[in-house]
C-alpha cells in the first residue's frame, strides 16, 4: 500500500448493482462526489445480479491500476472471493451496504447502517415528542408495528423501544402492543385498525416500525377511525414517503422520518479508502452513516427538491 500517494495519482473503483436504482444512483454519485472533492480520479462499474461481470470487474480495474475498490455485492456468496482477491492485489477493500467475509470469517470493512442505532434515533425523538406534547397524563398505547420475518425491522423496533423507554422511564412496558404485519402500508392501515378497535379506550397513540410505509399506514389507520391528527405520533425510517406525509402541508401524525441518504454511504466509502491510501490509516472494520431527521418543520426548505418528483 503506497505510503504517501498524493490523491491526484490515484484511482478509486466502485463495483455496484441495479444501476438503475434510485439508491444506487445516489449512492454511486456521492462516491464520485467524494472522489473528486479529493482530487482522486474514480470509476465505476453496475454488475446487477451478475457474479461473472462482478469478478471479471475487479479483475479489469486492478489491470487499470485502481489503488482501492468499493463494492456492492451482488450476490453475498462472492465476499470470501472478492476479498481474496483484493488480499493477493495488496488494496484496500470496502464492502458498501452488505457485509462480507474473508474465508476465516474475518469481516471486509463495512460501511452502512446500524439498524438498532436508526431504531433509537427514532424512539428518542418520540419522547421529546411525549414531553413536548404533554402526554405523560394522557390514556398512551405505543404500537410496535413488526415484520417479523426481517431481523433489520426487528432490530429497528428494538432500538426504537429501548431509547423511548430509557427518556421516558415511567412509561410502563405493558403498554407496549406488539402488532405483526407485513412490511406494506396497506396491512400496516388493516392491522392499527384492528387494533385501534380492540383498544376503545385509548386516546393517544405512539407508533414506530421498520418503515415509513409502517408508520403513514398507522397513521392513516388513526385518521380514518376519527382521531385528530395531534392524537398520534410516529416516525418513519427511510424516507420513502416523506412526500406523501408532508406534501399537502396537513397536520398528520406521521411527525417525521429518518431519511437514509444513500449518497452519504457512497461517500463515506471513499474517503475511508482514500485515507487507507494515502496516509496508511487502518479500514475500520464498521462504518455507519447517520440517517437525517425530516419533519414538517424542514421538508419544504431542504428536501422536496431532492426527493419528490
Amino acid at each position: 500500500m503506497a505510503g504517501a500517494a498524493s490523491a491526484d495519482d490515484i484511482k478509486i473503483g466502485y463495483i455496484n448493482k441495479m444501476g438503475e436504482h434510485p439508491w444506487f444512483v445516489a449512492e454511486v454519485g456521492g462516491a464520485k462526489k467524494a472522489a473528486e472533492a479529493a482530487g482522486a480520479t474514480f470509476v465505476s462499474q453496475d454488475v446487477q445480479f451478475d457474479s461473472n461481470l462482478t469478478i471479471t470487474t475487479f479483475d479489469t480495474m486492478v489491470g487499470d491500476g485502481v489503488k482501492g475498490i468499493a463494492i456492492v455485492v451482488p450476490d453475498k456468496a462472492l465476499g470470501p472471493v472478492i476479498a481474496e482477491k483484493a488480499k493477493a492485489a495488496k488494496i484496500p477493500l470496502v464492502a458498501v451496504d452488505d457485509d462480507i467475509y474473508y474465508q476465516d470469517g474475518t469481516q471486509v470493512p463495512y460501511v452502512g447502517m446500524n439498524a438498532y442505532n436508526i431504531g433509537a434515533r427514532v424512539g428518542e425523538e418520540l419522547a421529546k415528542l411525549y414531553k413536548a406534547d404533554g402526554w405523560a397524563g394522557k390514556e398512551v398505547r405505543i404500537a410496535s408495528i413488526e415484520d417479523r420475518k426481517a431481523d433489520t425491522c426487528m432490530q429497528r423496533n428494538k432500538g426504537a423501544e429501548e431509547a423511548f423507554l430509557k427518556a421516558v422511564p415511567d412509561f410502563k412496558p405493558a403498554n407496549i402492543l406488539r402488532v405483526p404485519y407485513d412490511n406494506t402500508m396497506v396491512n400496516a392501515i388493516d392491522v392499527m385498525t384492528t387494533t385501534l378497535t380492540a383498544n376503545p379506550g385509548v386516546t393517544n397513540w405512539i407508533f414506530y416500525s421498520c418503515n415509513d410505509d409502517g408508520v403513514l399506514g398507522a397513521a392513516r389507520a388513526l385518521e380514518n377511525a376519527g382521531y385528530a391528527a395531534d392524537q398520534g405520533m410516529g416516525i418513519g425510517i427511510d424516507g420513502s414517503r416523506a412526500c406523501e406525509a408532508f406534501g399537502s402541508g396537513k397536520p398528520s401524525a406521521f411527525r417525521g422520518t429518518m431519511w437514509l441518504n444513500s449518497a452519504n454511504h457512497g461517500a463515506l466509502a471513499v474517503k475511508i479508502l482514500l485515507a487507507s491510501i494515502k496516509d496508511g490509516t487502518k479500514l475500520p472494520v464498521q462504518s455507519f452513516t447517520d440517517p437525517e431527521y425530516i419533519t414538517a418543520g424542514n421538508f419544504a426548505s431542504d428536501y422536496k427538491a431532492k426527493l419528490c418528483h
